[in-house]
């Protein structure tokens, strides 16, 4: 009786240490954190432990249920960027070495299949921002150590211990072609899912409508903008369009985004925001005036500043049709000035454009006359020799709506190098890896 109650009283103690152990171990309490609050430590170097940049896998299906779904966003965030593919390309090599065909592609099947459900289910920014950056890693990888002598700028980069490590056995191409399909699936899950649900209804709001300061209104913004709403939440709007473009790119950089990937996602956002605003602008006659334009051209600036401040400056020509749209609503409007209306100034804008914003054109008050019909068809007749002299298709001529939310594929073209060196990876403890697989 005597040691039966010591034992229980064992049992309780011990449950309650593991209890007050688990407040201590892995993700737990990470959901809510934010990017800044997380805490990153440095693991101190392990010279003794030394292996080859191979990862032999025990357990394929436990190995790849470990790498997509326990592998969540808020723990990726503590661990080595794009840590799930060198781990698959760390396994490929190690069946390529050994001349396993059948367990290669055993394990591509395995990881893909999972994947391949995980992202045509996902509508999380996270989890789709998570796996784009990897699997375009993984693609530029099986480039990069690939034993294909073809495309010698795969390999030029590469240290001498790196071209070491190229697949010696088996031609990985297969593999790429899937993987640039899962690329071009999960970018537009990305676009669509996430992403373009949340922009879209910001883009009118933050590049229209928003007032930064009372000193760019004047008496006739205020009379035309009386019953446009509140005030205060249009001065709000560009910073919620801006905030929402700082996650994004927040996210794509935090899970190991290169340079390619980050201006593909934000240069879309930028093309749907001046396609979006545009199609919108050039039917409201209340947007076609010489104070909206200064306006919405002070409200495209502070986007292309984001835009610069990211290092994203290629991204700020996406804006020009719209910047092209103000300044021709700022410019002046007469016979005399036909050259420069249907110059350089228009060129990002196609005829019909031109015509429709200065067909909706409201003068200003005490400023200038509207524009008479003559004027218009002289407008046409010189956008149209425009369009002959510079051999422009057909059917830009009559093209009148800019393509909204029209999503090209994700662009696989461009090569990125990693510089990551393979023997140095490591298997994070909390992912309980080391049961399914080894560092050889």
């Amino acid at each position: 009786m005597d040691l039966n109650d010591k034992l229980t009283r064992q049992s309780e103690e011990l449950a309650e240490a593991r209890a007050q152990l688990r407040g201590y171990s892995g993700p737990l309490g990470l959901e809510n954190a934010s990017d800044e609050e997380i805490i990153r430590l440095e693991a101190f170097e392990k010279g003794s432990i030394k292996h080859s940049g191979f990862l032999e896998v025990y357990n394929v299906p436990e190995f790849a249920r470990i790498i997509v779904c326990e592998l969540k966003p808020t723990l990726a965030r503590l661990l080595t960027k794009n840590l799930p593919a060198y781990l698959l390309v760390a396994a490929f090599r190690n069946h390529d070495e050994k001349r396993d065909e059948t367990a290669l592609t055993g394990l591509f099947s395995s990881v893909h299949l999972v994947l391949k459900d995980t992202i045509s289910r996902s509508h999380d920014l996270d989890l789709l921002s998570l796996w784009l950056v990897n699997l375009w890693r993984l693609f530029n990888l099986l480039r990069q150590y690939s034993g294909e002598d073809s495309q010698p700028e795969w390999h030029v980069a590469n240290t001498e211990t790196q071209n070491s490590y190229r697949f010696k056995a088996y031609d990985v191409a297969p593999i790429r072609d899937q993987l640039k399909l899962r690329i071009e699936e999960c970018y537009t899950s990305l676009m669509k899912k996430a992403i373009e649900h949340v922009l879209s209804p910001k883009i009118v709001p933050g590049i229209l409508q928003h007032e930064s300061s009372s000193d760019l209104m004047t008496a006739g913004q205020e009379r035309r903008d009386r019953n446009s709403g509140s005030v205060e939440s249009q001065r709000k709007s560009l910073d919620d369009l801006l905030q929402f473009m700082e996650i994004v790119h927040t996210k794509l950089t935090t899970y190991g985004g290169d340079d390619i990937v980050v201006k593909q996602v934000i240069g879309q956002m930028a093309r749907w925001m001046c396609a979006l605003a545009l199609n919108y602008m050039m039917f409201r006659r209340e947007l076609c005036n010489f104070e909206k334009a200064i306006q919405i051209k002070h409200n495209v600036t502070q986007i292309q500043n984001w835009l610069n401040a990211k290092g994203l400056s290629d991204c700020r020509d996406h804006f020009e049709p719209l910047v092209q749209a103000c300044h021709l609503l700022q410019s002046r409007k007469d016979p005399s000035n036909l050259d420069t209306l249907c110059g350089e100034m228009t060129s990002r804008l196609k005829p019909r454009q031109v015509v429709a914003i200065l067909q909706h054109y409201d003068p200003s008050d005490e400023m200038e006359d509207g524009l008479s019909p003559e004027f218009l068809v002289q407008i046409q007749k010189k956008l149209n020799e425009r369009a002959i002299a510079n051999n422009d298709p057909i059917e830009d001529k009559d093209k009148l709506i800019m393509l909204g939310t029209y999503l090209p594929p994700f662009d696989t073209q461009p090569f990125s190098y990693s510089d990551f060196p393979l023997e140095t990876l490591s298997l994070p403890s909390c992912l309980h890896m080391q049961s399914v697989c080894r560092l050889v």
